[in-house]
C-alpha cells in the first residue's frame, strides 16, 4: 500500500499564496481603491497550516508588490554592476523581509498572537530588518480607520490577534475586508495637498551624484535653472507660493562652493522669502561619504532634513563602509518651515518602509512630504507604488501629502 505523499504546502496554502501574490500585484501599482484588501495579507499568515507556508503567503505579497525594483534596478545598477547583482537585490529585499513571519509561526493560537506581534516588531521597527521591512500591510488601517494614527494600527493589530486566535474572526474580517472594498467611493484614498506648496516635477536622466568639477557642475545647475524658469514661465503657480519643493539630488553632490551657486540660482528664480525645498548630497567627513538630505533655503539661511534610511546596498553600504550615504536612523525626518508648520520629510527608499513614518509621526507633524528621484524606475510600477504607500499612511495618521518627483 503506498503511502501518501507529504507535500510542504496544502491546497489551502496554495490559495493563500495566490490571494496574497494578487493583492500585492494590484492594489497599489493598479487601483488602489481596493488597498483595504491588503490588510488581509496578515490574515492569511494565521490561516497558514505551517511555518514554509506562513512564510510563502508573505514573501508572495512581498515580491508582487515590489516587482518594478527588478527592471529599475538592472536600470540604476547598469553603469557598474551587472544584471544578476539587480536580481539578487530584488530577490533579497522581499526575502530578508518575510524572513522573520516564517520564523515567528507558531501552530498554537495562543502562542502565534505573540508571534505575529514579534513578527511586526522585527520586520517594522527593529534594525537591522526593518532596513528592508519594505511595505508594511498595516499602512492600509487609515482605509478602515481614518485618522486614527496609532490607535487605528493597534486596534488593526488587536484584530489580527483575534484572528489568529480564531478561525471564524478571522473569516468574519476577511469577509468585512472584501465588503469594505467592494463598496463605491470616491478617491478617499487620496490625501489633501497642504496649502501655500508647489512641487515642481522634473525629468533628468541619471541625477545622482556630482563630480565636484566647478565646470562640469556649473553647466548642470544652469541647465536645471533654466528648465525650472521655462516651466514657471508656463503658469505654474511657483509664482505665488510660499514654499516651492524640488526632487530628491536634483542639486546633486554639493560641495560649499556648489552650495553657493545653488542659493544664488534659486534665490534669483524665488526670491529670498520663498522657501525653496531642494534635494541634494552634502559630503561627510572626508568626503567620501554623504548624507542625502532635503535643504530648505529661506531668507538666505539654508536648513538640512538627512534621509535616514539611504536604500541598501546602492546608497547604504553598511556601517563599515568607507564610502557611501550614511544612516541616520535616530533622526526625526522633522523640517520645520518659514510659517511654523512641521512637515514630515520622507526621501524616495523611505516611502517602501515603516519606521521613518513612525518616528515622525510621534513628532505630529503638519503634513508629509515625499520626495523622489525615479528616472531609474519610471517605466515600473515603483512610481504608483511608492505614492499609494505615502497616501495610506498620509490617511492612517490624517495629514495632508505633498509628492515631488525627477521621473
Amino acid at each position: 500500500m503506498n503511502t501518501p505523499q507529504n507535500y510542504p504546502f496544502t491546497k489551502k496554502d496554495i490559495a493563500l499564496m495566490l490571494a496574497s501574490f494578487g493583492i500585492g500585484f494590484a492594489c497599489l501599482s493598479f487601483d488602489p481603491a481596493f488597498s483595504p484588501l491588503i490588510l488581509a495579507v496578515p490574515v492569511f499568515w494565521t490561516l497558514a497550516s505551517s511555518r514554509y507556508a506562513a512564510f510563502a503567503v508573505v514573501f508572495a505579497y512581498k515580491f508582487a508588490a515590489s516587482r518594478g525594483l527588478l527592471p529599475g534596478a538592472a536600470v540604476f545598477l547598469s553603469e557598474y554592476h551587472t544584471f544578476m547583482e539587480a536580481a539578487a537585490l530584488y530577490l533579497l529585499m522581499p526575502l530578508g523581509a518575510s524572513l522573520p513571519f516564517g520564523v515567528f509561526w507558531s501552530k498554537s493560537g495562543l502562542r502565534k498572537t505573540i508571534c505575529l506581534l514579534l513578527a511586526f516588531l522585527a520586520v517594522y521597527v527593529l534594525p537591522p530588518f526593518s532596513l528592508i521591512g519594505i511595505i508594511n500591510p498595516l499602512m492600509a488601517s487609515g482605509t478602515i480607520f481614518k485618522g486614527w494614527g496609532f490607535v487605528g494600527i493597534a486596534v488593526v493589530l488587536g484584530i489580527y490577534t483575534l484572528c489568529a486566535v480564531s478561525r471564524k474572526t478571522a473569516f468574519v474580517f476577511l469577509c468585512a475586508i472584501g465588503i469594505f472594498a467592494a463598496l463605491p467611493r470616491d478617491s478617499w484614498y487620496e490625501p489633501p495637498k497642504p496649502e501655500g506648496i508647489v512641487s515642481i516635477d522634473t525629468s533628468f536622466d541619471r541625477l545622482g551624484s556630482g563630480s565636484f568639477s566647478f565646470e562640469r557642475d556649473y553647466e548642470r545647475a544652469n541647465m536645471v535653472f533654466s528648465e525650472l524658469e521655462n516651466r514657471m514661465g508656463k503658469g505654474t503657480a511657483a509664482n505665488a507660493a510660499n514654499i516651492v519643493i524640488l526632487p530628491e539630488t536634483i542639486a546633486r553632490r554639493l560641495n560649499d562652493t556648489g552650495l553657493e551657486l545653488w542659493k544664488l540660482g534659486l534665490e534669483k528664480l524665488f526670491g529670498r522669502k520663498t522657501a525653496i525645498i531642494f534635494g541634494a548630497e552634502l559630503p561627510a567627513g572626508d568626503g567620501r561619504k554623504y548624507d542625502n538630505a532635503l535643504l530648505m533655503l529661506y531668507d538666505g539661511k539654508i536648513t538640512a532634513s538627512r534621509q535616514r534610511i539611504p536604500v541598501i546596498y546602492s546608497m547604504y553600504h553598511g556601517p563599515f563602509a568607507e564610502s557611501g550615504a550614511n544612516l541616520h536612523l535616530t533622526d526625526n525626518g522633522i523640517l520645520e518651515m518659514p510659517d511654523g508648520r512641521k512637515a514630515a520629510i520622507i526621501v524616495c527608499y523611505e516611502a517602501f518602509l515603516t519606521w521613518p513614518f513612525f518616528v515622525s509621526m510621534f513628532h505630529k507633524p503638519d503634513m508629509i512630504i515625499c520626495a523622489a528621484n525615479l528616472w531609474w524606475c519610471r517605466e515600473t510600477s515603483l512610481p504608483e507604488t511608492q505614492r499609494s504607500v505615502v497616501s495610506l499612511w498620509a490617511l492612517t495618521f490624517g495629514v495632508p501629502a505633498v509628492f515631488v518627483r525627477n521621473i
